[in-house]
């Protein structure tokens, strides 16, 4: 469904709180065409990080961005994240 939305799609780690994006062609071919980035988390991609990220959406470029959380279990456990790191910080 994001796929074909052409949705922009980000990872972010609780630990380190890099943002890195998500290609959706690459999640598609792992995952398959239904699968759901609501509620997953994948380890963090980042050297010697060993965090969690969560998935976060936005429509489109300078939109508003969605985190990909429903599970009160796993709202209450982010709540509390380190500073956005990204390649320009």
């Amino acid at each position: 469904m994001m796929l074909r939305m052409k949705a922009l799609v980000r990872s972010r780690c609780c630990q380190c709180g890099t943002l890195m994006r998500v290609e959706m062609e690459d999640v598609v071919a792992r995952h398959g065409a239904n699968y759901s980035l609501v509620d997953k988390l994948e380890r963090c991609r980042m050297v010697e990080c060993y965090g969690s990220t969560f998935y976060l959406a936005s429509r489109t470029y300078g939109g508003q961005w969605t985190t990909l959380l429903r599970e009160p279990r796993l709202l209450e456990a982010f709540e509390e994240l380190p500073p956005v790191r990204t390649a320009w910080s």
